[in-house]
Formats: C-alpha cells, structure tokens, sequence
C-alpha cells in the first residue's frame, strides 16, 4: 500500500509535470478533503517541495542510471524516479526501501510497463545516495562555472548568470543554497484584532507555537509546519499570512488614519490590508489588479480581517485615473519572482529569458502612472520579490531621472529596523532584502516622493 503522503505528492507533482500547474494550487488540490492526517500532509508537502526544488540535480544524479535521457521519459516516470531519489538524499528518516518499494507501486499504477526500470534504477541509486555530492562534483568537473553552479543549485543557467552577473559569485550561490530549504512561516498580527502578543497566544491555545518576528513591528514566526487556515484564530482575522519581508513594503508609504491611498497591483491583498490595519481602517484604499479572480481574492482578504476601507478595483493599474488624486501609491510589481524560489520553486523553470525585459517594461509603465496619480508632496513605494537589477535599481532610476515625472528618490534607511538599516547601501536607490542574510524571501522595495 503506497504511504498517503507520498500518493498525494505525486498527484501535485504530476500535475506540475505534465499539465504546467502551479505547485501550490496542485498541492491544495491533492491535499484537500478528508483522510490526509497532519503527518501525511507534512510529508507530501515536504516531497513535493523538495523534489521541485532539486529536480536539475536530481536529474543529472539520476541520468548515468537511465539509458533514454530525463527528457524522453514518460512524465509519470521522471516524477516518480525524482521523488525517490529526492527521498533517498534529503530524507534522512525515510528508508530507502520505503522509498523504493512506493516508487514501484506507483509505478505499476500509473504507468504500469516502466514499474521494473523503477525497481532497477532506483535500486542502484539507493546504493549511491549516500555520496550524491562526489558522484555531482565528478559530473561536472569540467563544466563551465555557471553550468556547475546551475546544477549544484538547481537553478536554470540562464538565471544563474544573470544573478551572478549583478550582484557576484559568492553572494549569489550563498542566497541559491538557502533557497533549497524549506521557507519559514511567517504570520502578520491584526493589530486591529489585538496585540501580536494575543495572536501569539490564540495561535497556542490551538498548539500552534509562534514568537515575535524580528525584523517587522508585527510579524511573527511559527515553529514546524502548520496549516495555518485551518485554525480558527486564521479564521478569525487575528493572523495574515504573509512574508516577514513584505510586512516591512506597507509602513514606508508611512500611513495615517484618513489618507487616500491607491494600489496598482493588489492581489493577493496582503500589502493592501496591512496598509489598511496601519491607517486604523480609516481612510480609502482603491485595490486594482487586472482579473475577476484576482478582485475576489482581495475582497476575501479585507473581509475575513474586517476592513472596511479597502475597495477592490477591476482595472489595469497603468489606466487608473485621474492624475494626482491620491495621498499615497503602492507598485508591488509583477516580476520574475526569483527572490521566492524557495516558496514557489516552479517558478525557476517557468521564466525565460526574455520575460526580464518585458516584465521591466511593464514595471516602469505602473511606477510612472503610480508617481502621475499621486498629489505633489505624496509618495510611491515601489517594490518586487526579485534580485535582479534590471526590474528593481535600473526601473526606479529610469522613472525618477525623467524629468517629466517630477519626482525623487528618498532614503528609506531610516524607516526599516536598525538591522537592516546599516546595511542600506549609497550606491541603490532602494533596500534588498536576501534570504540567506535576513530569513525572508528576496525583497527590493523603494520610495520616490512626487516633487
């Protein structure tokens, strides 16, 4: 009998494989009704998070114990080859016989003639697992740097040399290494609830262990893996979950009770209702983003907190009108996203090359509309859960040194806790925020104030 985790892990990751699903919807899919105790849910997610993650080295690990290349398997067979081999190699308390013998069964269930090329290949991997990184470093001894690095970090080469190219090697490599492991859960207390202290103790009276965040004013971190909507203080709108660094987007617009505020890019909604909870739900907060789907997920949000003051919007941010209505502006761009490869890993083999230039196009686009619709005097913060420049440094310095946009970039060294402020370098027109260094996802964020 195949291990309940294990089956449902696959149910996502075939899902990934072969229908381009996004992990995180697969997984919520293939955990969802009844019969998935916690234990078993901990380790699909585990499975199938980790296999996404490693899946450049654990192809080439696997490709000497394959005679076609990874390529022309069946996608049912490199899933389950990759979840066994993944097992083997991270999942100390995991047996590799238990690993194996799933392996084969799903094999016979899903694609029945490859179960014995299963039960041979992951056999003799089993014998290897233990060695992984010599067997990785002979493989790629006489690659090219970026080519090894690619493989050692699991990361297309592509990306690598582009990261490599902006901020160096070693800082680089170290932030790829930390985003192979598993990303903290961080929650956002509801001020407007009560204190981070009564969320915290909400969240123990229903064994979720949590401690004040260090970095943001009302963040907080939770021990081991917990399904956080599904306890009631979630339910409630005591907690939010959101990333310790994005927490720190919403306080440099510096909100007050009273203010209009515009968001050209909304969704999911979690900046918007920190926004919300900073300016007491006093005020306006116009909501945009350019889906049905996406305005009903902001209006979920708001409601579920008890906001009043967030209106959600159907609309392209570069459209909003009318010019210099607004206190404050928000551009949380849509970017390549590779400062969250640790929380979304799907998303490292879905952007190409080319994405960077359009996706900088489109920021510049939203950052030059967010900085016309402000009043003079306002301020618009920009940011994204990139690392590279050409979306972050190089969109702010094009849109602030055009004249014609009227506006400057402020120092927000002061706004951010004394931790991070020392590190806020005279060369950047904004704050970048790493994974390794900070414990949050890879953050750029920056503030230009309309003259």
């Amino acid at each position: 009998m195949i291990a309940e985790g294990r089956r449902r892990a696959y149910q996502a990751l075939i899902r990934v494989e072969r229908d381009g699903a996004f992990l995180n919807a697969a997984l919520q899919e293939a955990l969802a009704g009844a019969g998935v105790d916690e234990r078993d849910r901990a380790l699909a997610t585990e499975i199938a998070y980790g296999t996404l993650r490693r899946q450049i080295t654990l192809d080439r690990l696997l490709s000497p114990l394959v005679r076609r290349p990874m390529s022309k398997l069946d996608p049912e067979v490199r899933v389950i080859l990759r979840m066994g081999a993944y097992q083997m190699t991270w999942l100390n308390r995991v047996p590799a016989y238990a690993a194996a013998n799933d392996a084969v069964e799903l094999a016979k269930r899903h694609r029945p003639q490859a179960a014995a090329l299963v039960n041979a290949v992951l056999r003799r991997y089993a014998e290897r697992a233990q060695d992984w990184e010599d067997l990785l470093n002979k493989a790629v001894a006489g690659a090219k740097d970026v080519e090894r690095w690619s493989v050692m970090y699991s990361v297309p080469a592509w990306i690598v040399e582009r990261l490599v190219a902006d901020h160096g090697a070693d800082r680089v490599l170290a932030a790829l290494a930390s985003m192979n492991e598993p990303a903290p859960m961080s929650l956002r207390a509801n001020r407007l609830r009560g204190s981070r202290e009564e969320a915290i103790a909400r969240l123990g009276a229903e064994g979720a262990v949590a401690r004040p965040a260090a970095l943001a004013e009302d963040g907080l971190r939770v021990q081991g893996q917990v399904d956080v909507t599904r306890l009631q203080a979630y339910r409630d709108g005591y907690v939010t979950i959101q990333d310790e660094g994005a927490m720190l987007v919403a306080p440099l617009l510096r909100p007050e009770p009273g203010m209009r505020v515009v968001d050209l890019c909304a969704a999911p909604g979690g900046k918007t209702t920190h926004l919300a909870e900073l300016m007491g739900d006093r005020g306006e907060i116009d909501a945009y983003d350019v889906t049905v789907a996406k305005v009903r997920a902001i209006r979920q949000q708001a409601e579920r907190l008890g906001l009043q003051s967030v209106h959600p919007r159907l609309g392209d941010g570069r459209q909003v009108t009318p010019e210099g209505l607004y206190d404050a502006a928000l551009v949380d761009a849509p970017c390549t996203g590779l400062g969250v490869m640790r929380r979304r890993p799907d998303l490292r083999y879905r952007r190409r090359p080319e994405d960077v230039a359009q996706l900088a196009q489109l920021q510049r686009a939203l950052l030059r509309r967010a900085c016309a619709i402000v009043r003079s005097g306002g301020c618009v913060v920009y940011s994204t859960c990139t690392l590279l420049k050409e979306e972050n440094e190089s969109v702010v310095r094009d849109v602030a040194s055009d004249p014609s946009v009227g506006v400057r970039i402020e120092d927000i060294g002061g706004d951010l806790a004394p931790t991070l402020a020392v590190s806020v370098g005279e060369r950047s027109p904004g704050f970048l925020l790493w994974p390794d260094w900070h414990e949050t996802d890879g953050f750029f964020m920056a503030r230009l104030r309309r003259i």
